[in-house]
């Protein structure tokens, strides 16, 4: 589908969602859930790992079906729908790929990030086109700063074929360390009365924090993974989001 087409699309779309709060919430969970989608297949289909952690698939099918259920209530947007449906039938190639066959899930993922990115790149139009509540606007970016981190220490201990051009260069994500850790000070600050969900949710930030810089500057992975905390943090926050009063018209 050629750029023009796209962008006609969208604008066809993005009238119905604008200033709707819960189209623009969607929108935002697309934009993070299809990057955990990614590193959680990343974490199960690793060619080095002979028996993987069941837990790791279970979390890739959730999100990917929570992106289906959303599709279905935005009216199945085609410039999303498609992405999402390639993504959809590379997983399940993965997931019907025998384990003895796990020297072709390199070039599968890359296809899965393939498609990501274009599901992205659709979810962010619609998503700055949908007018989104300013006081749920920062719970959302910061869902999906942690989802983009977790997605880029993915890529980066994964054994891609290509990853040039997945990856934040070391001054992006030493800037979006900064900006997160900044913005978890002000919707704490802001949203006095969810002080304990964010202080958890800035918690598992912190704790899986070394390890993140430290495949960001190039380092070894270390011992244990981030995806548990992330995932869950990123989920957190938009289920707060989702809570936050919508203002009256």
């Amino acid at each position: 589908m050629g750029k023009k087409s796209l962008l006609f699309l969208l604008c066809l779309i993005c009238p119905l969602a604008w200033g709707d709060g819960r189209s623009a919430g969607q929108f935002s969970e697309i934009l993070s859930r299809s990057q955990l989608m990614c590193a959680s297949a990343m974490v199960y289909f690793n060619p080095a790992e002979r028996t993987p952690d069941p837990r790791g698939l279970n979390a890739t099918y959730e999100h990917l079906n929570m992106m289906e259920t959303y599709m279905v209530q935005l009216g199945q947007p085609e410039p999303l729908v498609q992405p999402l449906r390639a993504m959809k039938d590379v997983l399940d190639t993965l997931d019907q790929l025998p384990r003895t066959k796990r020297e072709r899930y390199p070039e599968l993922i890359q296809q899965l990030l393939s498609h990501q990115r274009q599901l992205q790149q659709a979810a962010a139009t619609a998503y700055a086109s949908a007018g989104p509540d300013p006081a749920a606007a920062d719970l959302w970016a910061q869902s999906q700063a942690l989802a983009t981190l977790l997605l880029d220490y993915q890529v980066r201990r994964y054994p891609l074929p290509q990853r040039a051009g997945l990856t934040l260069t070391p001054a992006q994500a030493k800037a979006l360390d900064q900006v997160i850790e900044q913005r978890f000070e002000a919707l704490m600050a802001r949203h006095t009365e969810q002080a304990e969900v964010l202080s958890k949710a800035k918690s598992s930030y912190l704790f899986v924090r070394p390890q993140l810089q430290q495949m960001a500057s190039g380092g070894s992975a270390g011992s244990g993974g981030p995806e548990f905390y992330l995932n869950r943090a990123s989920g957190d926050l938009d289920e707060l989001a989702a809570a936050v009063p919508t203002p009256s018209p």
